[in-house]
């Protein structure tokens, strides 16, 4: 499997999640333009004084930013500085100028993982049907949670059930898809399960790409009758009333043409006249979704038109439900992606619109542009967009936050973390940020970055962005694809963030493919990052007779603020505490006083703790009060006491006065 990898500058790092996609050098689009003009270069020498002329009579207030030119002076306010330069000196270009990289408010649910089933191999969807998650993709055993790779292994074929209580495998649906699963769909009175994908046999019945089971008794049961039949892999399907949208790489339903995209009967598999040709090369739908009042069918995929139409139709459509129209979608003028090695590649829906995900290993803006995640309404206009650089694959919204899953390893035009380094098991790596969430909100005004390295330059145009939330499971990558990628696939319900993929670890623990996320009520939540010594926290006395100790302030991946209390010797009672929101990419040096020390040896201690009560301890080495410093503290507080007294008689007298005024009066 073929992995298309680009590096530019630092992290400069694109996969593409296409298994057909292939190895290609990324080139910079402003590599390309840059050529040599000497005759040019001799009529604007020779106009230099007008030019210089003219610059001083329209000078603007502002300096002005130009896209790909690293000047950095932004709409961010990097007072000047290019973004490169922003991030090392305060490690988050315009922190200062704006706080709003990463929200104060408590993430739903933690960063803790729970035990739940794995498999052996890599799955690419799932769906939640009352307690139970079905679970399909490209492995051959599960196992409990916990258990090494080759431990404890059952038999299961591409596909799985497991229960989203207990995270344990359900023991009597075991079904055998003889190739990959990709997606998954219920039928609206949730009695049928569908499958698609890759294969051809179910249980050893003739099963091309699309199956059904009946889960109205109990976990499922094949539905024999149910077989149409597709000429090559199905990507994604989805269910309106009596109807089910398919989508993916075949060209014939039923013996029938059916260019990448088919409506069939849900009840019978029989093919429906709806017809719309996605084309293009590697022409492919990934996703496809209905609106909630099934009008409307949203597609995404790396196909460069449908129905004719690359505008909109490029990466993405809208369709008519019932007669497969194209249907206007502003949003196609801006986002563009598709092609051989990008794609939309997921897409969620609710009542208030659509969101969708892209990956881009193309290296050129005029193919793709977008590395991240967007909002549109049902008009097909766009409400925000998030584009922190790295793929991103899966994406699922509830009315207040949205939840992604990819690699970011930037998001310093909204804010966010730059590029930046992190150490791993196996050995100093790019950041790469595998699961994340956002306000579902439009936010933040897009700034320009400085130093793009052929990003899309987003801030020319005012889109708006949500803000990241303070929320990042830890995901170690696997090894399945060849890709190096974590989850693909997120799903949320009341009560956990789902996640499946070719991860092989969740919080430093085996957990391979599948895992939970639990609401936060009653559940324990991760504790800060880093040890005691990452604190650096260090005690010195001051002449006025406090004492002052300074620390390098550390971060939490499911609490945005964390409490630092500061312990004298043996106290229980903090002398000094303060509440600190540093973000991972900005973590600044602050300090406690404890300003009533008496004077001798005395230890201190540090304390983070978040809200669930999670610590870290740092001991402070013993520092020694001096006498004439308490001397001077004693003093200190005599001449403030003896102020505080005059103050109070000034006031009395004032009183007085005023009470003989009165008096005159009358």
């Amino acid at each position: 499997m073929a992995v298309c990898v680009a590096y530019i500058h630092f992290a400069r790092h694109r996969h593409a999640a296409d298994p057909q996609a292939c190895s290609q050098p990324y080139v910079p689009e402003v590599l390309v333009r840059h050529r040599s003009y000497a005759p040019r270069f001799l009529i604007i020498l020779s106009l230099l004084p007008l030019l210089v002329a003219s610059v001083m009579l329209l000078a603007p207030a502002a300096p002005i930013a130009v896209a790909g030119e690293g000047a950095g002076a932004d709409s961010g306010g990097d007072n000047g500085e290019s973004s490169q330069e922003a991030v090392d000196n305060s490690g988050a270009a315009g922190r200062d100028s704006d706080p709003t990289g990463q929200s104060s408010q408590e993430p739903p649910y933690t960063a803790a993982p729970l035990p739940t089933a794995q498999i052996d191999g890599v799955a690419w969807g799932q769906l939640v049907v009352g307690d139970v998650v079905y679970v399909v993709g490209d492995f051959q055993a599960a196992r409990p949670a916990g258990a090494p790779k080759g431990q404890q292994e059952v038999p299961r074929s591409n596909i799985l059930a497991y229960d989203i209580h207990s995270g344990e495998l359900i023991e009597d649906f075991a079904p055998t898809l003889n190739g990959a699963g990709r997606s998954l769909a219920l039928s609206e009175d949730g009695k049928t399960l569908y499958v698609a994908g890759e294969f051809d046999q179910v249980n050893g019945e003739w099963h091309s790409r699309l199956a059904a089971f009946d889960v109205s008794q109990d976990h499922g049961t094949l539905i024999s009758s149910f077989s149409p039949v597709f000429s090559t892999t199905v990507k994604d399907i989805a269910v309106a009333g009596d109807t089910l949208y398919a989508g993916g790489y075949f060209t014939k339903v039923n013996g029938q043409q059916r260019v990448r995209l088919a409506a069939l009967k849900a009840s019978t598999g029989e093919l429906m006249d709806w017809t719309a040709s996605a084309e293009g090369p590697n022409a492919q739908v990934y996703a496809i979704e209905v609106s909630p009042d099934h009008s409307k069918v949203v597609v995404g995929g790396s196909f460069s038109s449908i129905n004719g139409s690359s505008k909109p139709g490029y990466g993405m459509a809208l369709l008519d439900a019932a007669t497969a129209e194209l249907l206007p979608m502003p949003v196609n003028d801006a986002v563009r992606v598709a092609g051989q090695k990008a794609a939309v590649f997921d897409i969620a829906v609710d009542d208030a619109g659509f969101y969708a995900t892209a990956y881009s290993a193309v290296g050129r803006l005029d193919e793709a542009n977008l590395e991240g995640a967007f909002k549109a309404d049902w008009n097909g206009e766009l409400v925000w967009l998030e584009p922190c650089h790295g793929d991103t694959y899966g994406i699922a919204p509830t009315q207040e936050m949205v939840y992604t899953v990819g690699h970011a390893h930037s998001c310093e035009t909204i804010y966010g973390f730059p590029n930046m380094p992190e150490v791993r098991k196996d050995g100093p790596h790019p950041l790469y940020v595998r699961a994340m969430a956002f306000t579902n909100s439009p936010d933040i005004t897009i700034r320009h970055q400085g130093v793009v390295d052929g990003y899309q330059d987003w801030s020319t145009s005012g889109y708006k962005s949500p803000t990241i939330v303070g929320w990042y499971p830890d995901l170690q990558a696997g090894t399945k694809t060849g890709m190096s990628q974590a989850a693909y696939k997120v799903d949320v319900t009341d009560e956990y963030v789902l996640m499946v993929g070719e991860f092989i670890e969740a919080d430093g623990k085996i957990q391979q493919g599948i895992v939970r996320y639990p609401k936060r009520a009653g559940q324990p939540t991760l504790p800060p990052e880093g040890k005691a010594e990452t604190l650096a926290a260090k005690a010195q006395a001051t002449a006025s007779g406090s004492v002052d100790v300074s620390f390098t302030a550390t971060w939490d991946r499911d609490d945005p603020t964390l409490t630092y209390s500061l312990y004298r010797d043996d106290e229980t009672t903090p002398v000094a505490t303060e509440k600190i929101n540093d973000t991972r990419w900005a973590l600044g040096s602050h300090t406690l006083k404890d300003i009533g020390s008496p004077s001798g040896e005395h230890t201190y201690r540090l304390v983070v703790s978040d809200p669930s009560g999670n610590t870290i301890t740092a001991q402070i080495p013993s520092v020694a009060v001096p006498k004439t410093a308490q001397n001077n503290k004693e003093k200190q507080d005599k001449k403030a006491k003896n102020a505080a007294e005059n103050a109070d008689q000034g006031g009395n007298k004032q009183a007085d006065d005023d009470e003989d005024d009165e008096e005159d009066d009358n």
